[in-house]
């Protein structure tokens, strides 16, 4: 980016002079209580004040190495909040240096220590948005609207994350982890099943023994790619690669999982959103065996309303199975609707519903079902660089037929199966591997199932370290 239209864009972005401190924040938020000089627990002596006056002039008058200098000088000689503010200046130099992913880090310091300073996650969005780190900007940007930003300041942030819709050309997410897991089966825990005969043989039972829960260690491989073709100012194509693994080295393979997926499809882009239309094609491994394929047509949209921030969808697939007699039950159609709104509470926290349709047809009646999820996840940012996200669900399915089953006290009945899907999700991320682009997770699952018929339920528990790095 030529350095003009950098110098440029800060004038348009903060309304000031871009090493106005933000200890004095007055002049940019009109809530004094914003401004870091009110929060300070001590008095800062008077030399630091002096310094910080001597290097803002040497910045302003174009000599960024003299000022560089001098906030390094300060922050060598300061510690705790004092800190903050030649830290947050020196970032400023790196941005006007052209130095972003210098500043990023600058910036986060800060931040870790102080989570609750909204002028410098402005910053720190601006910072990831010139990098050309387009995920992290609009994350930053989002966040920011929770904040009491002054009119003006807030049409900026809105029109930056417009730029990020029409700039970005691609994303990649790629996630390596492991999974220990202590239900991969999902088995009921149940022993064996037993069956009480009547007639001629009154008073004899039959049993089968039940599958027991099998627990194991997987590897987790999670990878996707969108790249988009920009065929005029709001429209374009949009083109999805993803592939999911899942492998346990344990009991021989059994439980590994694959899965590859394709999509591309036109691309619409608005002021405040965009929606695409994309036919689809997912293929799926079993047990290290072909298991499935589906063709299908998704819909997916964004809508930007300040902030509340509402993505939507509609999707259609058909489904075939490679097994003659797995596909002889189970093949048919899904149809799919997802409403997923969150809202922006502050410059750290949001909070998201969902409200998940999915319709399963197939072949034998039995199997076929609706399913509805509804769940609500809070997103927080914590000091020491580490943000938590915590997620309720529950799953109702029903099905559409009914099937033969054998009860818990060993009676042989017919009827419709009906499932309750109680899942909680826990995620802790860190930011200290920033600089290498990876972000460390750690996730913990528990999913517990009900059903009318017993040996249907489970419970079961997942701990995942993953790694995720993500351009």
């Amino acid at each position: 980016m030529p350095k003009p239209f950098l110098y440029a864009l800060f004038g348009l972005w903060l309304g000031q002079a871009a090493a106005a401190p933000i200890i004095h924040g007055e002049a940019f938020y009109p809530n004094p209580e914003s401004a870091l000089e009110s929060q300070f627990t001590g008095q800062a002596p008077e030399a630091f004040w002096a310094a910080l006056a001597r290097a803002k002039e040497l910045m302003e008058a174009g000599k960024l190495d003299e000022a560089e200098a001098a906030y390094q000088d300060l922050r060598r000689k300061t510690s705790g909040e004092l800190k903050f503010e030649p830290t947050f200046q020196l970032a400023q130099i790196r941005l006007r240096q052209g130095r972003f992913r210098q500043a990023i880090s600058l910036f986060l310091e800060i931040l870790n220590r102080r989570p609750d300073l909204p002028r410098v996650r402005l910053d720190l969005a601006l910072a990831y948005f010139l990098d050309k780190n387009y995920e992290d900007a609009a994350r930053q940007f989002e966040l920011v609207k929770g904040g009491e930003l002054p009119p003006e300041v807030l049409a900026k942030v809105e029109g930056f994350l417009e730029a990020i819709r029409r700039q970005k050309n691609w994303t990649v997410d790629f996630t390596l982890g492991l999974a220990p897991d202590s239900n991969i089966n999902q088995a009921s825990g149940g022993k064996e099943e037993c069956l009480d005969l009547a007639g001629d043989f009154k008073g004899l039972t039959l049993c089968r023994p039940l599958p027991q829960k099998a627990s194991g260690v997987g590897a987790n491989l999670n990878a996707t790619v969108n790249y988009f073709w920009r065929l005029s100012q709001d429209w374009g194509l949009k083109a999805t690669v993803g592939g999911y693994g899942l492998a346990y080295e344990q009991n021989d393979n059994e439980f590994n999982d694959y899965s590859f997926y394709a999509a591309l499809g036109p691309r619409y882009l608005w002021e405040s959103g965009e929606a695409s239309l994309q036919p689809t094609f997912r293929k799926r491994w079993l047990a290290n065996r072909e298991y499935s394929r589906e063709h299908g047509l998704r819909y997916d949209l964004t809508q930007n309303l300040g902030r509340l921030i509402v993505e939507a969808g509609l999707g259609y697939g058909e489904t075939r199975y490679d097994e003659a007699y797995i596909d002889d039950f189970l093949r048919g159609s899904s149809k799919s609707f997802r409403l997923w709104p969150r809202y922006i509470l502050n410059d750290r926290t949001f909070v998201q519903t969902g409200l998940d349709f999915l319709r399963e047809k197939a072949k034998e009646r039995a199997c076929a079902n609706d399913n509805r999820r509804y769940s609500l996840g809070l997103y927080r940012v914590l000091p020491h660089g580490i943000s938590l996200y915590a997620e309720g669900s529950l799953m109702e399915t029903d099905y559409k037929a009914a099937q033969w089953y054998i009860t818990r006290d060993n009676r042989l009945t017919e009827g419709v199966r009906e499932d309750k899907t109680w899942r909680l999700l826990t995620s802790l991320s860190s930011n200290a591997f920033e600089s290498l682009g990876l972000t460390p997770v750690l996730q913990y699952t528990y999913t517990k199932r009900k059903s009318n018929i017993w040996s249907r339920e489970y419970d079961q528990h997942r701990v995942s370290l993953l790694f995720n790095y993500r351009i």
